[in-house]
């Protein structure tokens, strides 16, 4: 029992006790109540303690335990938070030389303004200046635990920037942090264990950051590497769920067409994962039926699907378990099967368009539903779904009965009756239409789509329509019916102002109509419909930007209107037409680069132009497409000769005579280029297959007696000028020419034949050309004769099929025509020199000479 004596001597023990340091002291929640000290001081002091009694020490010793120990007395601890004041209870024995009041006394506390002696009291931030704060302590960091969760941070850093490259696509980046993770990784576990900190190991992490690594690897098809790390995590029996893995692994197995390894994978993963996954299990099972698919085990596959399909339904196991049956020619259960399709209720489609009913006038509420991740999720979901039903249906329509409109018709009411599908069933009556065009019947076709204005308008939406008229206005313009096309392309427009493909459409009957117009030299009625159509295109392109057939006719519609203001000799919208025309074939190419039909157009009205530059960047990105097309490959041989690149120009002749060895144009080009070389025989071989190509014309036969003459083979040319004359008595070049060989080789009694023939027929040349009017004659000013008689086209002629300065020919990649103006050439030549009414003498230095001369031959080589 404690005695007043003994409490009067307490606070000299508290005084021997010296107080612990501040830093153990931070968070204790009783420091204004109990002194605390070490256990073996407390002891020594107690134990000295004289007048004490042991009830008196056990109480201490106890409550200094239970404070070290952290095991305070709960009561005791609320008692004491309730009545604790600061300078209540001293810490030390002595405050400035005044006894401290002890914890168990009953006396007051004593509080007054002046305080204790030596403190500041009230008055406390008077006194503030007397000194500064002592610094803090800085944090010492070089502890391993700390060196250690530096590292740990380092290692989550990279993890997270791994997956943000992922999702940003950046695949190799991913791929480099996840590998600097998996060895920073490694770092931190090597300082653990040299540390002694193996009870600090983040197994979670190291899961993460390997399974991290394996995935990257599987996007950037590191396909042995991406396996070697899913196993390894498989292997180890630390991670729980690491057996859920193997579905990775027989993913990568199934990419790798490893179809019996995957379908093992992912039936061991199926044993690990328990029935309450059923989401998951089912989602194993499709795969499984995926694999089987690819294998070609229909049976198997189908065993997989109906499993998924009985246990959680959905779209793609639906579609797929039709297209099995399709694949086994099961008529009755591809019904079936469609018909559980129908019942999949995932999409909830009929909530979606209530909601969308309830906030259709509030303008906010709209904002919000547009930004609604969800809502989107939901439409693309339900968009996905229709998209697989209306494949499902398409595919199984013309098998599932004996005739392919009975099954049509099957589908359709079965789409007619799910409140869900109406809309899929309208675009069903569409393929009817479309399937009906694969069988050569147009006249069912038209029947079926008009099918829909018999129908009631509140039960088919407006964009349904609109494609009906569509494809009713692209068929009734495939057979040239303009005016049908146009009425129902109005329709289509009327139906549904945002459909560009009917923009398109009523484009196309505008540019017909504008071409009627233009061939009647109606033109301005040609121009007002032209900017019609090209409004209409534009239109389209508004509607949909990346619509290739709204851009690509914008383009020809530009160059029809550039060529009909050319001939108009409306330079200024010529030039201005036609640059838009080049900027929409600009545009095309930045969407499809490959088109051969795009590139095509651009070096054309390069090469119009005159941009002869971008023309021939454009001709060889279009034979890189097309290589083997003979009439691209002239047009580019024709621009490198105009550029006097004659021996590239000679290779892409060449080129196209190999793959259309019956091109005229180009046949004569490959000879005057082997005469202006002087290589006969050569040239000789083009002009012999001319001759053969076109038998009645004589210049190709001339051309050929030309060039035995030039080789010195004088007898094979007389025999080829006696056989022309057989055939063309006429023909004042091949007297002329007999005349003068039988004069060299000394046949006297044939060149006096000859003669007398030549004199004949230059008399009846005469005749006629008093006949011709000066017009006819005017227009051979400027042609040069060569050899006797050979003539050049009119200065306009640039070469392959065109003459520059003025409108091409219809856009094709064929060549539409061939302009031969070398018999009329040489027939005006001819009446010319009958004109003159005299015989030409030759003089015999000239004849020596030969009669090829220096001038410089034509592009056609028009026959001497």
């Amino acid at each position: 029992e404690a005695t007043p004596e003994s409490l009067a001597r307490l606070p000299t023990m508290a005084a021997v006790m010296q107080p612990m340091s501040s830093k153990d002291n931070d968070d204790d929640l009783y420091e204004g109540f109990d002194n605390p000290v070490a256990s073996a001081m407390q002891y020594m002091n107690f134990e000295s303690a004289q007048g004490m009694s042991a009830p008196m020490q056990a109480a201490s010793i106890l409550r200094a335990q239970e404070k070290r120990l952290g095991t305070a007395r709960m009561g005791t601890a609320a008692q004491r938070q309730g009545t604790a004041r600061i300078g209540t209870a001293m810490r030390g024995g002595y405050q400035g030389g005044e006894e401290a009041r002890p914890m168990t006394s009953i006396r007051a506390a004593g509080y007054t303004s002046q305080g204790k002696p030596g403190s500041a009291g009230m008055n406390a931030f008077a006194s503030a200046g007397a000194g500064a704060a002592p610094p803090l302590e800085k944090k010492d960091n070089s502890s391993p635990e700390d060196e250690a969760r530096d590292l740990e941070k380092k290692v989550n850093k990279l993890l997270e920037d791994s997956a943000i490259a992922r999702s940003e696509n950046k695949l190799q980046l991913a791929l480099d942090q996840a590998k600097e993770a998996a060895r920073k990784e490694r770092q931190l576990g090597k300082l653990r264990e040299q540390k002694q900190l193996m009870d600090q190991m983040n197994i979670d992490l190291t899961y993460a950051v390997y399974f991290n690594l394996a995935t990257q690897l599987e996007a950037n098809e590191y396909w042995p590497e991406a396996l070697n790390s899913y196993s390894l995590i498989v292997k180890n029996k630390q991670y729980t769920n690491a057996g859920r893995l193997r579905i990775n692994i027989g993913n990568i197995y199934f990419k790798q067409q490893k179809f019996p390894a995957a379908i093992k994978m992912y039936r061991m993963a199926l044993d690990q994962i328990p029935n309450s996954g059923e989401h998951l299990r089912f989602k194993i099972m499709r795969n499984i039926g995926n694999a089987f698919v690819r294998m070609g085990n229909y049976k198997d596959a189908i065993m997989s699907y109906e499993a998924s399909m009985e246990g959680k339904p959905d779209f793609q196991s639906g579609f797929n378990l039709i297209v099995c049956y399709f694949a086994l020619g099961d008529k009755e259960k591809m019904k079936r099967s469609f018909a559980k399709l129908l019942d999949v209720k995932d999409t909830n489609f009929g909530e979606e368009n209530e909601d969308d009913e309830v906030i259709e006038d509030e303008d906010e509420d709209e904002a919000v539903m547009e930004e609604d991740e969800l809502k989107k999720a939901h439409k693309e979901y339900r968009s996905k779904a229709k998209q697989l039903v209306l494949q499902a249906a398409k595919l199984i329509a013309p098998k599932i009965e004996k005739d392919f409109v009975a099954g049509f018709d099957y589908i359709i009411e079965m789409l007619q009756k799910s409140q869900n599908y109406m809309d899929v069933a309208s675009d069903m009556q569409i393929s009817k239409a479309i399937y009906f065009l694969k069988q050569k019947n147009p006249e069912a076709a038209k029947e079926t789509l008009k099918g829909f204005e018999r129908q009631d308008n509140n039960e088919i939406d407006a964009t349904t329509m609109s494609r009906a008229y569509t494809n009713l206005c692209f068929i009734y313009y495939l057979e040239g019916n303009i005016k049908e096309a146009d009425k129902y392309g109005t329709k289509a427009i009327q139906s549904d102002r945002y459909n560009a493909k009917a923009l398109v459409n009523k484009g196309n009957c505008e540019m017909s109509k504008a071409y009627t117009y233009e061939e009647k030299e109606r033109y301005d009625e040609a121009r007002e419909h032209f900017t019609m159509a090209k409004e209409l295109y534009m239109e389209g392109i508004g509607v949909e930007a990346d619509c290739i057939e709204a851009i690509f006719n914008l383009g020809l519609c530009c160059k029809s209107m550039a060529h009909l203001e050319h001939m108009l000799q409306n330079d200024l919208d010529y030039q201005k037409n036609i640059r838009a025309a080049l900027q929409a074939f600009d545009k095309l190419y930045s969407i499809m680069p490959d088109s051969p039909e795009c590139n095509y157009n651009i070096a054309i009205i390069n090469d119009e132009m005159q941009k002869t530059k971008k023309a021939s960047i454009a001709y060889q990105r279009l034979i890189a497409l097309v290589k083997t097309d003979a009439g691209v490959l002239a047009r580019y041989g024709s621009l490198l000769a105009r550029e006097n690149d004659e021996g590239t120009a000679y290779e892409q002749h060449h080129e196209s005579y190999k793959f259309f060895p019956v091109d005229m144009e180009v046949i004569s080009w490959l000879g005057a280029y082997f005469v202006k070389s002087e290589m006969y025989e050569k040239a000789m071989e083009y002009f012999q297959k001319a001759a053969q190509i076109q038998p009645k014309e004589v210049k190709w036969r001339l051309m050929v007696a030309s060039c035995y003459r030039r080789i010195g083979s004088y007898q094979q040319a007389l025999r080829t000028y006696e056989d022309i004359e057989k055939s063309h008595p006429d023909n004042l070049e091949c007297l002329n020419y007999l005349v003068r060989l039988c004069k060299e080789l000394g046949m006297r009694e044939k060149k006096e034949e000859y003669q007398a023939k030549l004199a004949k027929a230059e008399s009846e040349q005469a005749k006629l050309a008093t006949l011709r009017t000066m017009q006819d004659m005017g227009g051979m000013h400027g042609q040069q004769e060569f050899n006797g008689g050979g003539g050049r086209r009119d200065e306009g002629y640039v070469g392959y099929g065109e003459f520059h300065a003025r409108a091409p020919e219809p856009d094709s990649l064929t060549q539409q025509g061939q302009i031969d103006a070398a018999a009329e050439v040489a027939r005006a030549v001819a009446e010319r020199k009958a004109a003159g009414g005299a015989k030409k003498v030759i003089n015999k230095a000239k004849e020596e000479e030969d009669d090829w001369g220096d001038e410089e031959l034509g592009e056609d080589l028009l026959p001497m």
